[in-house]
């Protein structure tokens, strides 16, 4: 910038925010996300009597060994049952039968998993909104930096997402943090449209023990999956050399430190 004298100064940036600071305030942000989505499906769940279910990344499960009753069907017969819950502060989010069967001859394993509604009857499949997470965590960093520049884990590490051109601002520009966020996730992006055409594909079936998958299918849903892992890879990757990331470049933004004196 120019002063009144016309003598040219330097803009003093902040430090960069390093590798594992970013890292532990996205992890932070995930479960932010984590709980409100855990919290939604857990409602959901007990609204529809076990219709929709919620698996996400960050999950656990609890399992025992059941018997089944009331029932003839010699293929479900054959299988060794466990029933199995995935709770949130003990409201079940998620609630199946998982069953195994080993051929006498082959030695081949068969499994197969039918979901359970709240009596712990077989019930059709539930709709899995575990393909939301994504979506959900890039709205929230999206509206976050949008109005205070900071997420709530960039806040705990003392993290500040500034403007390129405007660093003094508080709060990116709509077009900025639509891409940032449009950029940052757009590896994962694939894998949650696979993740929802498998959902809605699966939804109100009736379970077997082979799924009827076509090899196109099983090649997309690999490449997906792939690219997932890939994308922030190569963006951790980036932050650890000390450039920045792809999606600062593209938005024309940074994040840096937060200083005492800023």
């Amino acid at each position: 910038m120019m002063t009144d004298e016309g003598v040219e100064l330097a803009v003093t940036w902040p430090r960069p925010g390093g590798l594992w600071r970013r890292l532990f305030a996205s992890l932070i942000d995930y479960l932010v996300i984590f709980v409100a989505l855990y919290a939604l499906v857990a409602a959901l769940f007990l609204m529809t009597d076990g219709g929709v279910k919620g698996r996400f990344w960050l999950n656990w499960k609890t399992c025992q060994s059941a018997s089944l009753k009331g029932t003839g069907d010699p293929v479900l017969s054959r299988y060794d049952w466990q029933v199995c819950a995935t709770s949130f502060f003990g409201l079940p989010v998620a609630r199946w039968a998982a069953g195994t069967s080993t051929d006498a001859q082959s030695k081949a394993v068969s499994t197969l998993s039918i979901d359970l509604d709240s009596n712990g009857n077989f019930r059709t499949a539930a709709l899995d909104l575990g393909f939301l997470q994504v979506l959900v965590l890039a709205t929230y960093l999206l509206v976050m930096e949008g109005a205070f520049s900071r997420s709530l884990g960039k806040g705990v590490l003392a993290l500040f997402v500034h403007d390129e051109l405007d660093w003094h601002r508080e709060g990116l520009a709509l077009q900025k943090a639509v891409c940032r966020q449009l950029v940052k996730f757009l590896g994962y992006l694939p894998a949650t449209l696979v993740g929802a055409f498998f959902a809605f594909q699966t939804w109100k079936t009736v379970p077997a023990p082979t799924l009827n998958y076509s090899r196109l299918e099983i090649v997309i849903a690999f490449a997906a999956s792939a690219l997932a892992i890939l994308w922030p890879c190569w963006i951790a990757l980036t932050v650890a050399l000390g450039n920045e990331p792809i999606h600062d470049r593209v938005a024309g933004t940074t994040v840096r430190v937060l200083e005492v004196d800023q």
